[in-house]
């Protein structure tokens, strides 16, 4: 694989109109030559070809675009290679759910076999051949998806020490001053040349994500990142030397993105809400300067591998002396640990106080798997006392779940959320402030017991969430559906509309972290 440029992998297409009318044996698919007048690339290297056929027509004469029609993706190259990229394009074209897909072998080798609507078609050989191109390159998404953002200042004698908290066990690392310093330090990865691997890389992830057959919603959480696994017994690293070991593909780690309490919670809605000239706007009509902002609420569940999402709605009816009736609605279940890897990255900026993932989660909307769940989460009952002071932190909604052990004794916890959206400057992104009020069951809400006060802060554009039944790239080929250009560029490739969201994420990550 290594050394084989992706310019080697052909972009031609074959229709042979001589199966028009009938089925296709293993033998003639294996015995398939290289397309005439394709890309003479094969000068340069083994070459993958593909070659399509269809049970009854050619895929352009297809009058009826939901009509079943097959497609045969073959791979022209070393044997080692080409059953490594057989075995990778069928893993990745298995993910998406609406159309049947076989490995299938024959004497002279294996070949993937598709069958789906017309329609569509097109897409999923553009999705197999994307997937081969980057394996043949060795360019494929995967390995470490965490990201060392290099300090702006770093000595020679800078240290990165693993801070471990004494009461939760949690691994921080941060960075340390040095001593006695002799001059800076030489970098491993300087600035340019980290911000230049994570654009393409990010840009090839969600390129990849966009493809995906999945409900995928996508947000970017800022918080504080910690070790998972990592080698025991040294707590202090030199800089380098922590670079190489946390991307190490034996290191792992999670972004703790509830952080805080009460007290620093309400200093950043502080920030945010009275720095009327500042960059955080209303993002819609119902206020025209940020301290006039209204919350939102929700309720958020936790169980060992599920996570459920209920928004909080106050009812127009039945308020009286500042109690405000309220429902709870439109359930969603989110398996966890399940994300798809494309849309899952990590950046750990070391020197300053947040750090930030990119997170890309498949949601059931509805939860139609879990009904028992979802039956119990709408038979609560929900109120909110003293709904004249929305913005007290300890004014949310008071959530009543009646005593269900088979549901119950399967929570981890579950929290009622009071939530301020804001726009960043006149961009499309959504600056979410989340003040988290979490117990460790439902017992004890039910008790009212004194919660653990959390915040939380994401990012997510206006259009993230993808549509369920989408087909392709559903964000676009340059991401144009996705991620906004730099003010005042035309028609923006997608490696800029990387680049421009990844400076609006430092940007807002800069605008907060010296309240942390």
């Amino acid at each position: 694989m290594g050394g084989t440029n992706s310019d080697t992998v052909s972009k031609a297409f074959e229709i042979d109109d001589t199966h028009a009318n009938g089925s296709i044996s293993d033998a003639q698919l294996a015995s398939t030559k290289e397309t005439p007048g394709a890309d003479d690339s094969s000068t340069k290297g083994p070459q993958s070809v593909i070659s399509l056929h269809t049970t009854e027509k050619s895929v352009e004469s297809v009058d009826n675009p939901n009509q079943t029609v097959k497609a045969n993706f073959i791979v022209s190259h070393t044997p080692e290679v080409a059953v490594g990229v057989i075995e990778a394009v069928y893993k990745e074209l298995s993910r998406v759910n609406d159309y049947k897909i076989e490995l299938k072998e024959t004497t002279q080798g294996s070949f993937i076999s598709i069958t789906g609507r017309a329609k569509n078609i097109d897409e999923y050989i553009k999705l197999a051949q994307d997937v081969a191109d980057d394996f043949i390159s060795d360019e494929s998404i995967g390995g470490s998806t965490i990201f060392v953002e290099p300090p702006s200042q770093i000595d020679s004698a800078a240290q990165v020490l693993l801070y471990i908290n004494p009461v939760s066990g949690e691994v921080r690392p941060m960075l340390q001053p040095g001593q006695e310093a002799v001059g800076s330090l030489q970098l491993l990865e300087t600035p340019g040349e980290y911000r230049a691997r994570l654009n393409q890389y990010l840009y090839k992830s969600l390129i990849k994500a966009g493809r995906l057959k999945l409900s995928l919603t996508l947000r970017v959480y800022l918080g504080q990142y910690m070790l998972r696994k990592y080698p025991k017994g040294k707590e202090v690293y030199g800089y380098n030397d922590f670079h190489v070991m946390v991307k190490n593909p034996r290191a792992s780690g999670w972004l703790k993105n509830w952080i805080g309490n009460e007290a620093l919670a309400q200093r950043v809605l502080d920030f945010v809400r009275n720095n009327t000239d500042g960059p955080f706007q209303p993002t819609g009509n119902q206020a025209n300067v940020t301290a006039d902002v209204l919350p939102q609420y929700a309720l958020e569940m936790r169980t060992e591998g599920t996570k459920f999402d209920v928004p909080i709605k106050k009812r127009t009816s039945g308020m009286s002396r500042g109690t405000a009736a309220c429902q709870l609605y439109r359930v969603t279940s989110s398996t966890l640990g399940a994300n798809p890897a494309e849309a899952n990255v990590y950046n750990l900026s070391l020197g300053k106080n947040l750090d930030w993932q990119l997170e890309g989660i498949d949601e059931d909307k509805g939860a139609k798997t879990f009904p028992e769940v979802t039956q119990y989460l709408r038979s609560a009952k929900a109120e909110l006392l003293n709904s004249e002071r929305p913005h007290d932190l300890n004014v949310y909604p008071s959530v009543k779940l009646e005593p269900l052990m088979a549901v119950e004794n399967k929570i981890k916890y579950i929290a009622v959320k009071t939530i301020y959206h804001f726009r960043w400057k006149v961009t499309s992104y959504i600056v979410e402030i989340s003040v988290n009020h979490r117990w460790d069951s439902i017992q004890a809400m039910r008790t009212k017991a004194a919660p653990k006060t959390e915040l939380g802060i994401s990012i997510f554009g206006e259009d993230w969430d993808s549509e369920d039944d989408a087909i392709g790239n559903v964000w676009g080929d340059e991401l144009q559906y996705l991620l906004e250009g730099f003010r005042g560029s035309t028609a923006p490739k997608g490696p800029d509309r990387v680049a421009h969201f990844l400076q609006t994420i430092g940007d807002i990550r800069d605008a907060l972290e010296h309240l942390f």
